[in-house]
């Protein structure tokens, strides 16, 4: 055999190699993805049942139980869901998280109004945060639908869900780790973001979409808060979890959200179009959700070191709380060495750099402006002098 033809003898082996591994990956304890899973998911589902392990046949058998019209949803989740979560989640609580969202879907009549893409982001996740994963679905479920009977207003639906929420959680600060659904329904009571977990869970239950909101540090007070977004009649609103008002986009926090710094919103898979992304993750993504609340201004900031431009880096944005500078954001430049966010009306602190070159700046956006800063990585030690901050909006002198 002449080499020419032993080299494309060579080449063929490779591809049929390759070719034949992407199928094996696709054949799982004797089911094969591809006919169980839409074509644009197969891969992601695919690789979530390698990131398994050992519980990859159980993803795949549930993906073969599943009623025909339940595996796009399933094939969703599992495309999205962390690794923690699919090497322990087990078939049945797969099919009845699938099944219930469905069954809720069907049920109530602002199901139908609810777009595909929001219904799989915002209703389908089993998870809200980072409490432990457990079967709410059937619970919740059950107790709002007999709450909700006759109810046929999303929007009176949503403000019955807190109603329900309210009298069963209130507020008392627990341990930094978050508790699950049925132990802060237990208990009575948790911190805000275990609050929103309860209260989210809920408005999914019975086919609210619904996302966790929060900002990392208040703009003009100590502390931080985290609450609930939900879409209601084509639209994303707020509220208090499990704190019911009369009507949606009303809290005892619209005040300082109005005035916040930053607000950032929860995303299970890809965000919408449209909306800012603040950050992107493998299978989640935060966006920046700011402007809902009030008037924003783009910060733009360049960074430079022996005069060219520093991409991949990481920008320190922070304001006072709790008696010491917080960063709030820290978004990365790009290969010009520029990175943008949208922020509140109000003073800032901005730093960049390592050890071998850094540099900080006081700057003051302005709503509907856009303010540029520069940092020159040299050897200057952060922070020198004195300076006053105050998250003043409108702007003003920095001293």
């Amino acid at each position: 055999m002449s080499g020419r033809l032993r080299g494309l003898a060579a080449l063929a082996l490779v591809a049929f190699a390759a070719f034949t591994s992407s199928c094996d990956r696709h054949v799982v304890d004797g089911i094969d993805l591809a006919e169980l899973v839409p074509p644009e998911r197969l891969e992601a589902v695919a690789e979530a049942v390698e990131r398994a392990g050992r519980n990859g046949p159980t993803l795949a058998h549930a993906l073969s139980d599943a009623p025909a019209g339940d595996r796009e949803a399933l094939a969703f989740i599992l495309s999205n869901m962390p690794t923690v979560d699919l090497a322990r989640v087990e078939r049945a609580f797969l099919l009845e998280t699938v099944a219930l969202a469905r069954e809720a879907r069907e049920r109530f009549p602002w199901g139908a109004t609810v777009p595909e893409d929001v219904y799989l982001t915002y209703v389908l996740p089993p998870r809200v945060s980072q409490e432990p994963l457990e079967p709410w679905r059937p619970f919740l479920y059950r107790e709002l639908s007999a709450r909700l009977e006759g109810t046929t207003s999303m929007r009176e639906a949503a403000l019955e869900v807190n109603r329900w929420c309210g009298e069963r959680v209130g507020f008392q600060p627990t341990q930094r780790r978050d508790q699950g659904v049925f132990e802060t329904l237990a208990s009575g009571y948790g911190r805000c973001e275990e609050m929103m977990i309860v209260h989210i869970s809920a408005l999914r239950s019975v086919c609210i979409p619904a996302r966790q909101a929060w900002t990392p540090y208040w703009a003009a007070s100590d502390n931080n808060h985290a609450w609930t977004e939900l879409w209601v009649d084509g639209a994303w609103h707020y509220t208090g979890a499990c704190e019911p008002r009369d009507e949606l986009d009303d809290a005892w926090f619209s005040g300082p959200a109005g005035e916040a710094a930053l607000v950032l919103s929860a995303v299970f898979g890809e965000p919408a179009a449209g909306e800012d992304v603040y950050r992107r993750e493998e299978r989640f993504a935060l966006v920046n959700s700011t402007e809902r609340y009030g008037p924003t201004g783009v910060l733009r900031v360049s960074c430079e070191r022996a005069g060219g431009p520093v991409s991949d880096e990481r920008i320190a944005v922070s304001l006072w709380n709790f008696g010491a500078l917080r960063a709030i954001a820290g978004p990365r430049t790009d290969e010009d060495g520029t990175a943008e966010i949208a922020l509140g009306d109000g003073r800032y602190v901005v730093s960049a750099g390592d050890s071998l070159g850094h540099d900080w700046k006081l700057v003051s956006v302005t709503a509907g402006d856009t303010t540029d800063a520069a940092l020159e990585f040299t050897e200057r030690r952060p922070f020198e002098g004195v300076f006053r901050l105050v998250h003043a909006p409108g702007g003003g002198e920095d001293e």
